[in-house]
């Protein structure tokens, strides 16, 4: 009996590459050395010349979900131009997305309309809320934000709230004055609009949760970062590499959500268009993000109404385009590296994680393991797949005799292990082996 279910749930896996929020586990590994750069794609299993890096995921249990995080795979989310419909952009890129994005200060006039059109667009909301400038907000702001999360709580709906995103350039308040508003704020929309899962979006990917703007996991459903392929003197920013310890960092405390990503088709600095080598970089990108599993929500640069997002992007320099929509080459691009299954276009909508152990209907049930990205890099050489001895000795999985050396480092063929490669993600995945949070 044992050995059905085992096949069962190796057969589902197989078939659909299930993945779920990751937890690390202490003492992980924290180096990793690649003889390449660690995400380009895999190219199928024909022989290459050379090692190509894959990343290894393995099974973590009783790991709880997050506030709306998705079981398996990715929202798909746009943040757009305010006068860019939002039936015409999933039309445009072939899919509905999960979620749109609204940028606005706490004393703008409450977005009725925009909330109105998502919910016809049956598109989640994310309202990113800027503090008020004094002069234009006579009313206390602790006043104003129980106002404003009185009347979300009207609307009865999930929806995602950045509140007061901190930027380094821009930060006129201390650690302790930030913090302090922050959790009060959350405070506030627990009790009048619960259905709103809280962000916080940190100021660059060097941040961890030491950082003294961070206002506490007890405080966050999510947290966000954005990353933008800026053109320099050298090319497009390799905005993978530095994403990577970021969410080492956070995946054992929260989802990540990337709000939002940006990739430059033009830069003022040659003041040339390079629409083919952005093309093949959003593809690149999006399939990139399917490696990191707690990676749950990706919102698209596609234009921008406030400044705080230009900044966000394009280093406080309005250098760079990066929308799609108006190039037929680039929203082909985008249309097909969202056209994965694991890019979502509809929320879970659980208002709330179910108390751990439990389901809806009250009775007793076990979470399904949930999958954690090792920060050491499998490989794929020759038509074979390998896994780094470091990963399985971080796991305490025994290590089969027969090792093989690439670059002065052990890995074992992935054949000899329990562990299948999901194409869909790009991954290695290591089963049977699953620690206990």
């Amino acid at each position: 009996m044992k050995k059905i279910v085992l096949l069962s749930f190796i057969l589902l896996l197989l078939t659909s590459c299930a993945t779920d929020n990751p937890v690390s586990i202490t003492g992980s590994p924290t180096r990793t050395r690649s003889l390449v750069s660690p995400f380009q794609a895999v190219p199928g299993e024909d022989a290459v010349p050379y090692p190509q890096p894959v990343s290894v995921l393995f099974q973590m249990e009783n790991a709880p979900r997050a506030m709306y995080e998705p079981n398996d795979g990715v929202y798909l989310a746009g943040w757009l131009a305010s006068h860019t419909a939002k039936r015409g952009f999933n039309l445009q890129a072939g899919r509905n997305h999960a979620v749109y994005v609204h940028e606005m200060y706490l004393c703008d006039e409450f977005p009725h309309m925009w909330l109105l059109e998502c919910m016809a667009a049956l598109a989640t909301p994310l309202i990113i809320l800027h503090p008020p400038v004094d002069a234009d907000c006579p009313v206390p702001i602790g006043d104003r934000i129980e106002y404003f999360a009185r009347r979300l709580g009207l609307f009865q709906m999930p929806m995602f709230v950045v509140y007061h995103p901190p930027c380094n350039r821009s930060m006129v308040v201390s650690a302790a004055e930030y913090t302090l508003i922050f959790r009060y704020a959350r405070a506030l929309f627990l009790a009048h609009a619960p259905q709103a899962a809280f962000v916080w979006l940190a100021p660059d990917t060097t941040v961890t949760p030491r950082n003294a703007f961070f206002p506490g996991h007890d405080a966050v459903d999510w947290v966000g970062v954005s990353l933008s392929a800026v053109r320099g003197q050298n090319g497009l920013d390799n905005v993978i590499d530095s994403f990577a310890p970021f969410y080492h960092n956070f995946q054992a405390h929260h989802p990540v959500m990337v709000l939002p990503l940006g990739v430059s088709h033009f830069s003022r600095l040659d003041y040339t268009y390079r629409i083919t080598e952005a093309s093949d970089e959003i593809s690149r990108l999006y399939r990139a993000l399917l490696g990191f599993p707690r990676v749950g929500l990706v919102a698209y640069a596609d234009a921008f109404g406030l400044t705080y997002a230009s900044r966000l992007l394009g280093h406080n320099t309005p250098t760079d385009d990066f929308a799609v929509s108006i190039e037929s080459e680039l929203m082909e691009a985008y249309a097909a590296a969202v056209a994965n299954p694991l890019f979502l276009s509809m929320l879970e909508r659980e208002a709330l994680p179910l108390a751990h152990g439990q389901a809806a209907d009250g009775t007793s049930t076990q979470p399904a393991p949930r999958w954690v990205r090792s920060p050491n890099f499998g490989y794929f050489y020759d038509g074979a797949f390998y896994v780094d001895v470091e990963t399985l000795n971080s796991l305490n999985i025994a290590t089969p005799r027969g090792t093989v050396a690439i670059g002065d480092r052990s890995f074992v063929e992935m054949d000899r292990l329990e562990a299948v490669f999901c194409r869909d993600r790009y991954v290695i995945l290591l089963m049977g082996n699953s620690i206990r949070n």
